[in-house]
């Protein structure tokens, strides 16, 4: 009887690597692609932090709002793609969230410098 069995897993294990030979897909290469992105997500968010920070320190305030934006924009963009694959609610609250984040700084970047919000704040 052990003999059938380990036939049945020996076989079962063969088809599995023929029809991940036959995907042509490397595993390897999308953990790697993964993890490249999560250290990129890490590092991005860090060098974002520390920008702020020396930002607000020096009183660049303007460029503060930039990268906000900018933070905004990335994750409605995540939330959007995380959305349209697996359609549920908690992603579209974050479409929405960070889109008007996003909207919001860029609005007020926008109208700040084409001068309509100097002279309110001087």
């Amino acid at each position: 009887m052990s003999n059938l069995a380990e036939n049945s897993n020996g076989n079962r294990k063969e088809e599995i690597l023929a029809k991940s030979r036959q995907s042509q897909q490397d595993e390897g290469m999308e953990y790697a692609i993964n993890e490249g992105v999560k250290m990129g997500n890490y590092y991005t968010g860090g060098v974002g932090v520390a920008l702020i920070l020396f930002s607000t320190f020096v009183g660049q305030c303007l460029v503060v709002f930039a990268i906000l934006a900018i933070y905004g924009a990335y994750c409605f963009g995540e939330f959007l793609a995380k959305y349209r694959y697996f359609k549920q609610k908690r992603y579209i609250a974050g479409v929405v969230l960070f889109g008007v984040i996003q909207g919001g700084f860029f609005a007020f970047l926008f109208v700040w410098n084409i001068g309509i919000l100097q002279e309110w704040w001087g």
